[in-house]
């Protein structure tokens, strides 16, 4: 176990959060709507449960932008129209941005022509996947999304080494609702876990689980002070072995070489920042012969897997997205958990950009 931080929780509010989290992007120099799409899929993020992925971000974010690695300023732009690909350039703007642009492009020629294929390259950390994939789906589009990552220090040992070689490397597909059943969003880390999830861990003070993380000896560990804060100190497993392996290399593929914005190479290790590429595939059912009878297929399909019966010791079978629209109900209500740690840290770096400690708090409601 890790015995490194008090595992206080602070419990917030989401629409109090935002205006937080908003207030410390303004100050690091963002434009307001910026800052407030920012600070949205953030906190969107921690809504879902992913806390990896969400307001635990913002040190990390200010600290790029103090590097000059993350423009806060960049909105991204459409760099080539070839009817059915698109390609934008993030120029290191927020993932946030970039990432609504290229799906806003996506979506709309993918209506008119039924189908797109979206190269987004050069953008910073492009936050949770499925946020992409959930704009599709608003849409009534089924979307693919391989993503890679750069910019930094590999995290992920392929299978059968034991050092560091690639990026976690996202894979996100979304399916639409039916009448009777919710979107389909598979999103995923091709590690084990997202790499942010050990920093939670790490701020809670809580072990990881087994099987997820090596030491640079290649022993297995639960610590995740063994890569907090020195990446360096050991290596994440790809997720179901040589599988997640394989598609890792194909996130790298086709999300960093495909796109232009370049793979993980070891040349690309040295920015301090995150570089993310996504290659985005997306369709209109509709263009495919017909919504109504496909629908009828989908609710088929899930009927059947989910009437096996439960396993011991589980709540039965749950497709992908339930549990993050059930984590999202409850936090709406409940309110989000943020480690005291993650909540010193962000404090801290937010003052180093002129936001006064007792003004975020405020905001936060934290404080009266």
């Amino acid at each position: 176990m890790p015995p490194c931080w008090s595992s206080k929780l602070h419990i917030f509010d989401h629409a109090t959060l935002r205006d937080a989290a908003a207030a410390v992007f303004d100050a690091a120099g963002a434009e307001p709507d910026i800052a407030r799409a920012v600070a949205d899929l953030l906190v969107e993020a921690n809504l879902t449960g992913h806390d990896s992925h969400g307001i635990q971000m913002i040190e990390y974010y200010l600290g790029c932008i103090e590097r000059g690695s993350l423009n806060p300023r960049e909105r991204g732009r459409l760099e080539a129209d070839n009817g059915c690909v698109l390609i934008v350039d993030g120029g290191l703007g927020f993932g946030a941005v970039v990432g609504a642009l290229a799906m806003e492009r996506g979506i709309a020629r993918a209506r008119e022509n039924g189908l797109v294929l979206v190269a987004t390259r050069s953008s910073h950390h492009l936050g949770r996947i499925g946020s992409w994939a959930e704009r599709c789906l608003d849409a009534g589009l089924v979307s693919l999304h391989f993503v890679n990552v750069h910019g930094h220090e590999p995290l992920v040992a392929p299978f059968g080494g034991i050092r560091t070689r690639l990026g976690t490397n996202p894979f996100c597909a979304g399916v639409p609702a039916t009448e009777r059943h919710p979107p389909f969003v598979l999103d995923f880390a091709t590690s084990r876990i997202a790499f942010g999830k050990v920093g939670v861990a790490f701020d809670k003070g809580e072990a990881l689980g087994e099987g997820m993380m090596i030491d640079r000896e290649g022993r297995p560990t639960t610590d995740p002070g063994t890569m907090i804060p020195d990446a360096t100190g050991g290596a994440l497993l790809p997720l179901g072995g040589h599988k997640g392996f394989g598609l890792a290399v194909l996130c790298d593929l086709l999300g960093g070489a495909m796109t232009g914005g370049g793979a993980n190479r070891p040349e690309r290790h040295t920015q301090h920042t995150t570089v993310n590429g996504m290659f985005s595939i997306i369709v209109d059912p509709a263009a495919l012969g017909g919504w109504s009878a496909m629908a009828g297929e989908i609710d088929a399909l899930y009927d059947w897997v989910t009437s096996a019966p439960a396993a011991a010791g589980s709540d039965g079978v749950i497709l992908a997205g339930e549990p993050e629209r059930r984590t999202r109900a409850a936090r709406a209500v409940d309110g989000i958990p943020i480690a005291e740690a993650a909540w010193e840290q962000l404090a801290q770096a937010a003052a180093g950009f002129g936001l006064e400690r007792s003004r975020l708090d405020r905001l936060a409601g934290l404080s009266a």
